[in-house]
């Protein structure tokens, strides 16, 4: 099995620390994004875009103490493609 160096306990921890520096407008750039890509991803599911995609609803709940924006973003994005 070939491991993913994306998935290491290193590399998450910074993509965590980059999403709290992020503006709301980026962050929700980069939430859409993730959700493509974690959807797009689904056949792999040591995708480094799962847990990206899991980060980027944990630092909503951070911000607004519920992820009410990550549900809009994945709306938005199951809307755009289909």
């Amino acid at each position: 099995m070939r491991v993913n160096p994306d998935n290491a306990p290193d590399k998450q921890a910074e993509y965590r620390q980059r999403l709290t520096g992020m503006s709301d407008a980026d962050l929700w750039k980069e939430t859409k994004d993730k959700i493509w890509l974690s959807a797009y991803a689904n056949n792999n599911p040591r995708s480094c875009y799962h847990w990206q995609c899991d980060a980027t609803y944990d630092e909503w709940q951070r911000r607004d103490g519920h992820a009410d924006r990550y549900s809009a973003a994945h709306t938005e994005v199951v809307r755009a493609n289909t």
